[in-house]
């Protein structure tokens, strides 16, 4: 048994999942993650293909979990009895509000004390602004920081006897980006990953951004399967030209194509990364 339960200091949960990211987490490792966000806008910023979501809401439905500290003491308890994995917890500032810092403090004790007798590990989102200094200490000694480094991509556990002043810097979120006028987001050309150090669970973060904005990648995610790292490299640097070609396609569409039904269908055809060659005859040849 080695489970264990971290702090990621985040204001919201687009940061949240931003440092998620940065996670070398294996793509066979059960996930779950529980928050104030519906599935519907969770969309926006998480690949939930693979994550069981639960939405914390007085509401009742499938995938709802209501923010009662005991059904939600009991949902976690009856989780880690069984099998290993990974658990993402978010919302502690709005539960906080609705049951006070003494009673959610006791419940991390609790999941923290169940957890060590698990093969499971707990990440919670603690926003450093809605807590004073001795809430932060008491939860950070339960559930120390976990300092995501994201330029660098280290991480390391700060000891409970540091400084809690000395926060991680805040970070630009990644999930922001640029939209065209109908609201989807604009295809931009990210920088090309190098081979060397390349591993699976960088791809993985490349098809999330790319499926961000809206692109299908289902061919190249048939390749996270693969043990050989130069194979699935060299699929990588396949759809990397695709991704390449269908972003000059889509600036060159959305500033001389005038005709609405024609620029939508071809718009489609982009994010689908289909017809390329196609749509590069017709719109890039005399």
């Amino acid at each position: 048994m080695s489970g264990r339960m971290y702090s990621i200091q985040a204001e919201n949960s687009a940061e949240f999942v931003d440092k998620i990211d940065q996670l070398d987490l294996s793509i066979d490792t059960a996930q779950i993650f529980v928050s104030r966000l519906p599935p519907s806008r969770l969309l926006d910023v998480l690949d939930i293909s693979s994550i069981r979501c639960y939405w914390l809401t007085s509401s009742q439905g499938v995938g709802t979990l209501e923010p009662s500290l005991e059904k939600i003491n009991h949902f976690l308890e009856s989780t880690l009895g069984e099998g290993e994995g990974i658990i993402f917890l978010e919302g502690l500032e709005w539960l906080t509000s609705l049951h006070g810092f003494e009673s959610v403090h006791s419940m991390i004790r609790t999941i923290s004390e169940r957890i060590s007798m698990s093969d499971w590990t707990v990440y919670i989102a603690i926003s450093p602004s809605s807590f004073d200094q001795r809430e932060l200490s008491r939860i950070y000694r339960e559930a120390p920081v976990l300092n995501v480094t994201i330029d660098e991509q280290q991480f390391t556990e700060m000891e409970s006897s540091q400084s809690q002043h000395d926060h991680p810097a805040n970070i630009r979120s990644s999930l922001e980006m640029d939209l065209n006028e109908d609201g989807t987001p604009k295809l931009v050309m990210l920088t090309k990953l190098p081979k060397s150090g390349f591993t699976k669970q960088i791809l993985q973060r490349r098809i999330l951004q790319w499926r961000r904005m809206g692109l299908d990648t289902a061919e190249v995610e048939s390749s996270l399967y693969h043990e050989d790292i130069d194979l699935m490299y060299a699929e990588y640097i396949q759809i990397e030209e695709n991704v390449r070609r269908a972003v000059e396609l889509e600036r060159y569409i959305l500033a001389d194509v005038k005709d609405t039904q024609e620029r939508t269908v071809a718009l489609f055809r982009i994010r689908q990364l289909t017809g390329l060659d196609e749509l590069e005859n017709r719109y890039f040849l005399d």
